[in-house]
């Protein structure tokens, strides 16, 4: 039973390259070599970036005899993407999952269910610390050198890196269900946890490249920090550089870690995940009922859906954070922002605009809140298409919520940038009708691309949010998309104003959003129907 088990949670956090959930069939042949080739190639670039880092670090210290330092550092920084990377699946995934109640049904012992769940977190930890550790190692093999014994144990300290990770992992997952199953409002509680964890990283990696010019330039005073403070870190780091007693240290302190962790999973486990999540009980007070329109009804439905689900929040609409602070910031520190500016661009208000727009655009890609909303409707879809509702109308609603949910803090980001950089009349006026704009083209594209490719048959919500295609190419062809019109404008910008660049790429933005528009009130609803 365990093996199965196990199995079919793998299969599952990998299906998305096998399985085609629009036609419900197995991808084959060359489809399936092209799905296999575009994560590679994601994976390659992201390793690059890390390798980058390793470069930095690997010849001086291996130079020095510190070998040992360049593993705790690498090890520190894939313990973190390891840990952000799998942390939001965490609490989906142990205790979220869509068939939780028929597995705890069945004759399986708990431990064995907790296993196979504990499996699919940890496999999407080790590929996160993979993305940092396969760049490390293959650098320190090309600079060190080292023995069978070294390359051998570095590989095996890599391994229980991803243990460490699990339980980091876990322990934020184990929290955030502990908590949300004593209070009512669970959702807000987790979004909360999860974004001091965000806010902690990104501090962090902030000053990183201050910290390693740091470590660079007194290697021996960092070196002494982590051997008083960081006893661990020390120990794996000596571990991969090939000593075997470190190494058998260092695996015993995981190790009993992740055993503490298990023991007390185990007895809470299912208390956890039964608890009736603190609903209050209510008497019921009689009161008239207030007729309401389909569109709001079905508004209030994709409202509800979003709010009530942390892992649609985090992963579909950080960028409503995002803007939130940075209006917050360029508010208060609107003094220091011109002064920038100005000090650098001069009173050159076309080509500030112009980054102001790139800006607001980027962070807009990050609410990508259409994009999983038609697979979030999962097997229960047919629910919705047996109201007395059309297929235009339950996808106008979608397309609605994502664009209040990123309407508000879209305009006051601009408004709030425009005003402190006190542009000119006629670049106050473009700039927020081409991101406005581009809000609107970015909602309707994540909704085609999600008819196009939709996932009914999942059994985490993090699935579709965040392992779908449809999710990444929305995202990081958003972002690509931006990159290319500001590469664009530097070609042509010899020839073209930047406010006729902008007003270009505002009409460009109203054809592809009403074709889009027109897509998806025909065909698209069509499609829907159909589903």
């Amino acid at each position: 039973m365990l093996k199965t088990l196990l199995k079919k949670q793998i299969m599952e956090n990998f299906s998305f390259f096998w399985l085609d959930r629009k036609h419900n069939t197995v991808r084959k042949g060359g489809n399936l070599v092209l799905w296999v080739l575009l994560y590679a190639f994601l994976f390659l670039s992201l390793s690059l970036v890390f390798g980058s880092v390793a470069i930095m670090l690997c010849e001086p210290f291996v130079e020095a005899k510190m070998g040992w330092l360049y593993f705790a550092m690498m090890g520190l920084m894939a313990v973190a993407i390891g840990a952000f990377g799998s942390v939001f699946n965490t609490y989906a995934s142990l205790y979220q999952a869509k068939d939780n109640d028929m597995l705890l049904a069945m004759p399986i012992k708990p431990g064995k269910l907790l296993l196979s769940r504990l499996s699919g977190v940890y496999v999407m930890g080790l590929l996160y610390e993979l993305l940092v550790m396969i760049p490390v190692l293959i650098i320190y093999y090309v600079f060190a050198k080292p023995g069978i014994a070294a390359v051998v144990l570095s590989i095996l300290v890599t391994l229980v890196i991803s243990v460490f990770i699990l339980t980091l992992s876990t322990v934020l997952g184990w929290v955030v269900a502990l908590i949300s199953s004593k209070t009512k409002h669970k959702s807000f509680i987790t979004v909360a946890l999860s974004l001091g964890f965000i806010a902690g990283y990104y501090y962090v990696y902030g000053k990183a490249y201050g910290m390693i010019q740091s470590v660079l330039m007194a290697p021996e005073t960092a070196a002494g920090f982590i051997k008083r403070k960081l006893y661990p870190v020390y120990q794996m780091g000596l571990a991969a550089d090939g000593d075997l007693v470190a190494f058998l240290i260092f695996t015993a302190m995981v190790l009993a870690l992740f055993g503490v962790l298990w023991l007390v999973l185990e007895k809470s486990y299912i208390k956890i995940t039964t608890a009736n999540k603190g609903e209050a009980k209510k008497a019921y007070k009689e009161r008239l009922a207030k007729a309401g329109t389909v569109d709001g009804a079905l508004l209030r439905k994709e409202a509800k859906c979003f709010l009530g689900s942390p892992n649609y929040m985090l992963n579909c609409g950080l960028g409503i954070v995002f803007m939130l602070v940075a209006t917050v910031f360029v508010l208060i520190k609107g003094d220091m922002v011109y002064d920038i500016a100005y000090s650098v661009f001069g009173e050159n208000y076309g080509f500030l605009s112009l980054l102001v727009c790139g800006a607001v655009c980027l962070m807009t890609c990050m609410n990508d809140i259409s994009a999983p909303s038609v697979s979030l409707e999962g097997k229960n879809i047919w629910l919705l298409q047996s109201f007395p509702v059309t297929g235009w109308q339950a996808l106008r609603a979608k397309l609605s919520f994502h664009l209040l949910a990123t309407s508000v803090p879209l305009f006051l980001f601009t408004l709030s940038t425009v005003f402190v950089l006190k542009l000119t009349p006629a670049y106050a006026v473009i700039v927020p009708v081409v991101v406005i704009l581009f809000a609107l083209f970015m909602a309707e594209l994540g909704l085609f691309i999600n008819l196009l490719t939709p996932n009914l048959n999942w059994t985490s919500e993090i699935v579709p949010i965040k392992q779908s295609a449809g999710v990444m190419i929305v995202l990081l062809g958003g972002w690509v998309f931006v990159a290319a019109l500001g590469g664009l404008y530097y070609v042509l910008m010899k020839f073209i104003s930047p406010l006729l660049y902008m007003l270009l790429a505002a009409a460009l933005f109203l054809a592809a959003s009403a074709g889009l528009f027109l897509w998806l009130k025909n065909k698209g609803a069509k499609i829907f129907e159909a589903i």
